[in-house]
């Protein structure tokens, strides 16, 4: 590492144009402020890149990074974050990126339909592009990242201004197997876990909200994401089978917060597709609500909270996840449960 990407307390103090007594009382006040990367005889040193994002983060400049994770399928994890996404764009004009790291690419065809996506799928203008770059370090660089974010998407009102969209492809499942082996590519120095965050850098503080939809995994893709996130939030059906890989994502994101220096916050557990027959998904909520989940467990760990707006099973939500169904309000495209995403929405703005 180069001496430049280091920095001690006075050079921290002369970026953030404070004193030195600011910076050791920083230390002791903020629980979220940077481990030192060594201790050495002059002091202790950090990376630089983790000072200056938390100088940002502190200030309330650096966009909100949030992960949308579960390690099973079918949960409503696309519809629940895309539809945050549109709701932070339009209702409270927020300006939001969206990232489809989810190789189904449900999320691109939500908001771009299935005909665009196909198109910039064919052009190189999805996220496997910037990942088979990396992997053929031999061949010139192809991904353009001005290019292959897609400007004002959503089927709500034929584009919604501030939402913008870096699209997954299907051939991002090959792709994602092989990027663990990207220095035996000839990348020596590339971190197959920073690929994302170094290319978004030009463009990042553009954005309010980054809204990143995980795939089902916690492989390298996902920890792609997690890598410059500020958080994550986990939505599950609440019965049994979907909350049990809840304490593996916990723990997981949790080791990898501390590989990494800086905190990736828990924000919230989401309960979606509830259905009030019977009483397991409410015997489940109520264990949620309580932070039971990881009771019986040997860890230190907390359950994240669970958000109070609930999701409803319902058909129109199922429906309006279709681009070419023509769906052109929010009322449309969600039904009912338009409310309960609104409410959900304010709830992480707050949280």
């Amino acid at each position: 590492m180069n001496e430049d990407d280091l920095l001690g307390i006075s050079e921290i103090a002369e970026l953030a144009s404070v004193t030195r007594q600011a910076v050791t009382n920083w230390r002791k006040r903020f629980d979220d402020f940077p481990k030192p990367l060594q201790i050495l005889q002059s002091g202790p040193v950090w990376k630089k890149e983790l000072i200056e994002e938390w100088l940002k983060q502190k200030d309330g400049r650096a966009p909100k990074v949030l992960c949308f994770i579960n390690l099973k399928g079918g949960v409503g994890k696309t519809t629940t974050s895309v539809a945050v996404a549109e709701i932070l764009a339009k209702d409270h004009r927020k300006h939001v990126l969206f990232i489809d790291l989810d190789p189904q690419t449900n999320a691109s065809i939500n908001l771009l339909g299935e005909e665009e996506w196909k198109r910039r799928d064919d052009e190189g203008l999805t996220l496997v592009q910037l990942f088979d770059d990396k992997l053929n370090p031999q061949m010139p660089e192809r991904f353009d990242i001005e290019a292959s974010i897609a400007r004002g998407v959503s089927s709500i009102d034929a584009g919604v201004a501030r939402l913008d969209l870096l699209p997954s492809s299907i051939r991002l499942i090959e792709v994602q197997e092989r990027l663990p082996f990207i220095a035996m590519q000839g990348n020596y120095d590339r971190n197959p876990q920073d690929i994302l965050r170094s290319a978004l850098m030009p463009v990042i503080d553009r954005y309010d909200y980054v809204i990143i939809d995980c795939p089902p995994s916690l492989g390298v893709v996902t920890k792609n994401g997690l890598r410059f996130s500020t958080g994550y939030i986990i939505p599950t059906i609440p019965d049994i089978v979907s909350t049990w890989g809840i304490f593996q994502i916990v723990s997981t994101v949790n080791a990898f917060a501390e590989d990494l220096g800086r905190p990736i916050k828990p924000v919230g557990i989401v309960a979606t597709k509830v259905s009030h027959q019977g009483n397991l998904h409410s015997r489940v909520i109520n264990d949620l609500k309580k932070g039971r989940l990881f009771q019986g467990k040997n860890t230190d760990l907390k359950q994240p909270p669970l958000f109070e707006s609930i999701i409803k099973q319902n058909t129109n939500t199922a429906e309006g996840a279709d681009n070419d169904a023509r769906i052109r309000t929010f009322k449309g495209k969600y039904g009912p449960n338009y409310a309960a995403f609104a409410s959900l929405t304010r709830e992480i703005m707050e949280a």
